[in-house]
């Protein structure tokens, strides 16, 4: 079945168009000028920042004039994550859409319909004129996916509404009323290389592959490994055994916000210990399978590296295996009241530079001194030992308080679905954590459709869900006071 032919039939035919396009962050140009050409085409006057982001107002429907105006949200970018064997190229292949019982999913590489369903239901809403509501704003960001950069760059000014609908929750019985904020962290230790390789030693190759990887605030929850701090937890454990010299550590990761699901380093050791290496590699390899049910397909490996870098100083290589080992990652707090982490930290990118091995983490939480707590440790720990840690973006936390919003939608949910929709605290930010910060007089809630595995390669998207959504969605704004 072609996707075009689901129903509604016009969300779904703006999704497979938008997934046709490239769209990953940072390269969502040609995303922005489709949607802003295709609103024009449909009448409207939408304006475009030098951040991408799209701003457009819908009429009221007549007679519906004096209903709240509403703010319908979610954004363009997409995260770009695939098989290791997958030849796709983000930047120019579309994205191949397929569908197996009731879900839609890519192959081999992420769907992006994190966020791409919320621009198709809001496309959709805006390309129906006979849909009752009040008067409509819509608000479609740029770059979310690397630290709600757009939305920060938005004059909200800009925008009137009572209240705002974010698309980017992803369960369609929930309605999110609350999320952590996030502060990003670039970090790097600093390095010499030795002069020359010692003799009776040799380079080997550890490597991490075939991980799951996940959402760093949906998943991280989860027993998944994060591929580099595996690669790092390895090294520890051969070099209390042995002595060892880093060479190098592989570009990984595919953003801060995801879990990194492969990694591998080149380490050079005395001859005679390699046997004894190759079994502390297996052992963990092992324990691994015992202790992550999840991780099916994962594989930690040891093998003769081709690399042709001298190690680096036995000083500097102690203190890159102990900081990238020690340094804060997963969960740190937990909310027991929402059942749900609070605050977490991810090792999510990580590259050996010329004279350092850089890394990037993001920290969240819905406490904002939290946030800075966690992200505080990690750059001290890299600034007390010769290191360079410096924040680079925050975003404050959407704490859950007394929302009518909320209460209004789960009224109306259970009216149709003689069920409650459950209010969520959510450990993935959505951006109305940003924008209630800057407008506390707005109420604003976050849905959407059930979606699964979001920033892997096994990304999957409920057809019913997406239908029950925009049917629910547009029968809700009529009703709003």
């Amino acid at each position: 079945m072609n996707i075009k032919n689901l129903k509604p039939q016009k969300v779904w035919e703006y999704f497979e168009r938008i997934c046709q396009i490239p769209h990953i962050s940072l390269h969502t140009d040609e995303i922005t000028q489709y949607l802003k050409t295709e609103l024009e085409r449909l009448g409207y006057s939408p304006y475009v920042d030098k951040a991408n982001n799209i701003f457009v107002t819908k009429p009221a429907y007549a007679g519906y004039e004096k209903l709240p105006t509403v703010l319908l949200q979610g954004h363009s970018d997409m995260v770009g994550s695939k098989d290791p064997l997958s030849k796709h190229d983000f930047l120019k292949h579309p994205i191949q859409t397929m569908i197996d019982k009731g879900w839609i999913y890519a192959n081999k590489t992420t769907l992006g319909a994190d966020n791409g369903i919320a621009v198709a239901i809001i496309m959709a809403i805006f390309a129906d004129r006979s849909l009752k509501h009040g008067p409509l704003e819509a608000l479609i960001t740029a770059d979310e996916e690397i630290g709600m950069v757009g939305i920060q760059a938005f004059d909200m000014n800009k925008i009137h509404a009572k209240y705002m609908i974010n698309l980017d929750n992803e369960d369609d019985k929930e309605v999110c009323i609350g999320c952590p904020g996030n502060i990003d962290i670039e970090a790097e230790l600093f390095f010499k290389r030795e002069t020359k390789k010692k003799p009776d030693t040799s380079n080997l190759r550890i490597e991490v592959i075939d991980g799951i990887g996940g959402h760093s605030g949906q998943t991280i929850g989860q027993k998944r490994i994060n591929a580099i701090k595996e690669i790092f937890n390895v090294l520890t454990f051969i070099h209390n055994e042995y002595p060892i010299l880093l060479i190098s550590v592989d570009k990984s990761g595919v953003a801060k916000n995801n879990i990194p699901y492969e990694c591998a380093a080149d380490i050079n050791v005395n001859n005679k210990d390699i046997t004894k290496i190759k079994e502390i590699v297996a052992h963990e390899w092992k324990m691994i399978q015992e202790e992550y049910h999840l991780e099916k397909n994962i594989k930690i490996i040891c093998k003769p590296s081709q690399t042709k870098l001298l190690p680096i100083s036995p000083k500097n290589s102690d203190l890159i295996i102990g900081v990238y080992a020690g340094v804060p990652n997963g969960v740190q707090t937990f909310n027991w009241k929402y059942n749900v982490p609070e605050t977490s930290s991810n090792l999510g990118l990580i590259e050996t530079k010329t004279h350092s091995i850089w890394a990037k983490f993001m920290v969240r939480s819905s406490y904002d001194q939290a946030q800075k707590r966690y992200a505080n440790r990690i750059k001290t720990l890299f600034n007390s030992v010769g290191g360079k840690a410096k924040q680079t973006a925050f975003v404050s936390g959407w704490l859950p308080k007394e929302n009518k919003l909320a209460d209004i939608y789960e009224n109306f949910y259970k009216k149709i679905f003689k069920r409650e929709a459950k209010q969520v605290l959510i450990n993935g930010g959505v951006e109305p954590a940003f924008v209630l910060s800057k407008k506390p007089d707005m109420l604003g809630i976050s849905i959407g459709p059930l979606m699964q595995e979001v920033h892997t390669k096994n990304e999957r998207l409920n057809v019913e869900s997406t239908q029950k959504i925009y049917n629910l969605l547009v029968k809700f704004l009529p009703t709003l006071k």
